[in-house]
């Protein structure tokens, strides 16, 4: 509404001041009338006044009864106060003007990319940078289940509290939670570089919120074992060696860097080692110690994969050997095939006992045993930054200096008639297979 004057009209006598007042044309139903370009339609009345003070007072009583009862074209109607009373039943501790931006954050005029989309294209651009395969998988398994639950969300309509509740409910486990976390973070880190949104709202969640995590000892072979595993490869099959010693004596990673790692990454002329494909990109291994050189000297493979085919059952069944204490009981257990001789009970107990990600923190225990300090040991394991990660993840307690000297002076000890598995025939032979008491034997050396 809008009011002015006083006005005087000397035509009329009797009553000559008046008011010019504006207010917005309104249907039956209370709602406004628009007219053919949307806009808001006004109808414009004069009232009349005997005197120019009366009219200046009826002017004064319309502006203030118009500033509590609102301004603009909105009008205080039945149906907006109903409206207005079942909006304060929903949400009586904030205001309309707040429930209103909310409404518009969420159901925006103007085309904006959901969350769905925008996590393809954020794990189409990390895939397309130094991010190892496995951590690329880690990020799409995790950023999955953030898709599953905000895809048809905006970037700019999270807070703090949404992500550490979403976090909480991937998992019971504090570190797993800890690792959603971060790929949040990630994501919403490259969208603040992208400006899809001011600020990260997963940034800054400390780890109380999601749980302590327990810091368990890191289990680790003992030095007895480790060359007794290394003897046990060479006498079973030593076309596997090359791959573990790249794990127990250079501390490359097991899983996304040995998968394709080549043997010409290994350069005994510069005595280094390239690591192309790993958790933090291509990378170049210096500093080795002697004797990692001449086991690769003996074992190392002139090209192609370093690992062998058919590496998992291989594996399995070196490890199984290993920990067995006889030798003669061994040898007639290598001689089995693999297949069978994996679905035995004692097989199946010694998987069982082989510590988590053994090669690399045995590693990392004796090399820092060995030279007493932690930094030499992260450069080659590529720890960057902070050693911490190195002694919460990695490094194992109770080595001492000489045990780890001792470590890095296991030499190759070449087995010249290695005891590989007998395959067996179809047929009636493999049905007769299990009244067999032993395998027949085979001579090492």
């Amino acid at each position: 509404m809008k009011v002015t004057g006083p006005f005087r009209d000397a035509s009329k006598k009797s009553s000559p001041w008046y008011l010019i007042v504006k207010k917005t044309k309104l249907n039956l139903d209370g709602s406004i009338v628009l007219n053919e370009k949307g806009r808001t339609e006004t109808s414009r009345t004069r009232p009349f006044f005997q005197t120019k003070a009366l009219a200046a007072a009826a002017l004064a009583k319309m502006l203030a009864e118009h500033r509590v009862t609102g301004e603009g074209d909105f009008l205080w109607t039945r149906g907006a106060s109903e409206e207005y009373t079942r909006a304060k039943a929903i949400a009586p501790e904030v205001t309309l003007d707040v429930v209103a931006n909310f409404y518009r954050l969420h159901h925006p005029l103007t085309e904006k990319t959901k969350i769905g989309p925008l996590v393809e294209k954020f794990l189409s651009e990390w895939g397309a940078g130094n991010a190892s395969k496995r951590h690329l998988s880690d990020l799409k398994s995790r950023l999955g289940r953030f898709v599953e639950k905000f895809g048809e969300r905006y970037p700019d309509t999270f807070n703090r509290d949404e992500i550490i509740d979403f976090v909480c409910q991937t998992s019971k486990v504090p570190r797993t939670r800890k690792n959603y976390k971060t790929a949040v973070v990630n994501f919403f880190n490259w969208m603040v570089e992208e400006k899809l949104v001011s600020s990260n709202p997963a940034a800054g969640i400390p780890q109380r919120k999601l749980g302590a995590i327990p810091r368990n000892e890191i289990v680790f072979l003992k030095l007895d074992k480790v060359e007794h595993y290394l003897r046990t490869i060479e006498r079973y099959d030593p076309e596997l060696v090359a791959h573990e010693i790249i794990q127990l004596i250079a501390g490359v990673r097991a899983d996304d860097e040995m998968a394709n790692f080549k043997a010409k990454d290994v350069m005994p002329q510069t005595k280094s080692v390239n690591v192309l494909e790993g958790k933090t990109g291509a990378d170049t291994i210096n500093m080795l110690e002697p004797n990692f050189w001449k086991w690769w000297e003996v074992y190392g493979p002139k090209e192609g994969l370093v690992r062998p085919p058919n590496y998992g059952p291989r594996w399995d069944r070196v490890r199984v050997l290993a920990q067995i204490q006889s030798r003669a009981v061994a040898d007639e257990l290598a001689a089995l095939p693999i297949k069978p001789m994996l679905k035995r009970p004692e097989a199946k107990k010694a998987l069982v006992k082989w510590p988590w990600n053994a090669r690399r923190r045995t590693f990392c225990t004796y090399h820092v045993a060995m030279h007493q300090s932690a930094d030499r040991t992260a450069l080659i394991l590529r720890h960057h930054g902070s050693v911490a990660t190195l002694h919460n993840s990695y490094r194992g307690k109770g080595v001492t200096e000489e045990e780890g000297i001792k470590y890095f002076q296991i030499l190759p000890d070449v087995v010249k008639n290695p005891i590989r598995p007998i395959p067996i025939s179809k047929g009636i032979v493999k049905s007769q297979m299990p009244k067999r008491s032993s395998p027949r034997k085979q001579t090492p050396r």
